[in-house]
């Protein structure tokens, strides 16, 4: 795990990518116009190998030869740790003589990563075309960070998709500079963390895969985790499906983005909740961020409910159906006016920037300075993860059974109460999965969903 005071290592890459709107070059390049650092422009051209069914792109490889100016250069990345627009990999990179892959330059650590059964197969599968304009740029603490801008486009074949994005890579120093620089940068401007790299979403695209809504995966924790690092683990793949679905959610019409970003913020929220003993979340910045998501991402989501599920059940059942039309056409108009302020309320909030500000907290785990006071608090981020799973399993499980108890007398507020206990006990469920501890199993896990779906389904009607 990378912590915001690590260091580069020889042979790895450090880099936070963000994603750059077309109609947002310009100012880019105004902001980037008042530092003192001269730019510099090359037209690159790489073409990125792999065998045809991407037996390397599944290994988590990217693999390719770069032309620059007339030098060609090979290069091979390994999968590493990635996280809001940040990615940590191994890279090999030597010059070669022409267009053609050269093994024999690579060294033994980058041959160690390819089957070699794969060699033969490999071929051109896809090919990136951009102008890069760089600055280098040296921080007050001394770092050196390399900030290119990325305009041009991926191509697969007949087919290709257009690219805008700004990469600001560490070439000596720090994350923590890196990280910060990164701030001041999205103070200014809005950008969007970008996970998938050029490779990925070349290959996505020679595979025809489109763009799609984004669900929870399953997490896979290790068992050797402390406290606050399995927090942190947690915090970060609910992050990263919020942002997996945020340029669909601002850019596209599909229902189900919205949906996954919200299941996203939720899960997020629970896991702050989970967690809050031991790490609390003191930023009131970060705490008004995610109230003013959760109020814009809401009446939106509550109108694709009325519209899209609530209306089509009940419209056979209904006697009038002109009656109908009209109410239904004048329900469709709100859903599209409260998803539009769903986008403006979104895009003004900085997302890019707020999610970046999350992960500076994770990094550097401040909620250790709000334990300061209490040497217990900052003693229990330490323990085992898996003891502190148990433990909380088993008292979210006794919550949930003794409200349930007296169901039939629950009021409807109470049974509304009673299923939000309900769903913060099935995301602690799948939050603490793979640890096996203090959970019933899937049975139960589907007892939950099940009893959740049914009180949601009761709260609507």
């Amino acid at each position: 795990m990378t912590h915001a005071s690590s260091a580069l290592q020889p042979g790895q890459e450090i880099e936070w990518k963000l994603a750059l709107e077309a109609d947002q070059l310009v100012v880019f390049k105004r902001l980037m116009a008042r530092r003192r650092a001269t730019p510099t422009t090359q037209n690159l051209l790489a073409r990125y190998f792999d065998t045809p069914d991407f037996a390397l792109g599944d290994l988590g490889l990217a693999l390719r030869v770069r032309r620059v100016g007339r030098r060609w250069i090979q290069t091979l990345k390994s999968e590493g740790e990635r996280h809001g627009g940040l990615s940590v990999r191994a890279e090999y990179e030597t010059p070669i003589p022409g267009d053609t892959l050269d093994f024999s330059r690579f060294p033994p650590a980058a041959l160690a990563l390819i089957p070699q059964s794969l060699i033969k197969q490999l071929a051109p599968m896809f090919e990136t075309r951009f102008t890069r304009t760089a600055w280098l740029l040296r921080t007050r603490s001394g770092a050196k960070i390399e900030v290119a801008l990325d305009v041009g486009e991926i191509r697969a074949g007949t087919d290709s998709r257009p690219l805008c994005e700004v990469e600001l890579e560490l070439k000596s120093g720090r994350v923590e500079a890196l990280l910060n620089w990164t701030l001041t940068v999205t103070k200014q401007i809005n950008l969007l963390p970008l996970d998938p790299s050029k490779a990925e979403r070349g290959m996505q695209l020679a595979r025809g895969v489109e763009a799609a809504p984004v669900r929870a995966g399953a997490i896979k924790l290790d068992p050797e985790l402390t406290v606050e690092d399995g927090f942190a683990f947690i915090c970060r793949t609910c992050l990263a499906q919020f942002q997996a679905n945020l340029q669909g959610l601002l850019r596209e019409d599909d229902p189900e983005y919205l949906h996954q970003a919200r299941v996203a913020l939720r899960r997020l929220r629970a896991a702050l909740r989970l967690f809050r003993r031991m790490c609390p979340l003191t930023s009131s910045e970060l705490q008004q961020s995610l109230r003013d998501w959760n109020a814009a991402l809401g009446p939106a989501r509550d109108w694709d409910v009325l519209c899209l599920e609530t209306l089509p059940a009940i419209a056979p059942h209904f006697a009038d159906a002109q009656a109908w039309a009209h109410f239904a056409a004048a329900a469709e108009t709100q859903r599209k006016s409260a998803r539009e302020a769903m986008r403006i309320a979104l895009t003004d909030s900085n997302p890019g920037r707020v999610i970046l500000q999350f992960q500076q907290w994770l990094m550097q785990k401040t909620w250790h300075d709000a334990a300061s006071a209490d040497p217990r608090q900052d003693l229990a981020c330490l323990q085992p993860l898996s003891d502190f799973a148990a433990h909380a399993l088993r008292a979210g499980r006794r919550k949930v059974r003794g409200m349930a108890q007296d169901f039939g007398e629950l009021t409807p507020e109470a049974r509304h109460a009673l299923r939000i206990l309900i769903k913060r006990q099935r995301y602690a469920v799948e939050f603490f999965k793979s640890l096996r501890v203090g959970a019933k199993g899937k049975s139960y896990l589907n007892a939950l969903v099940i009893a959740q779906d049914s009180l949601g389904r009761s709260n609507d009607a």
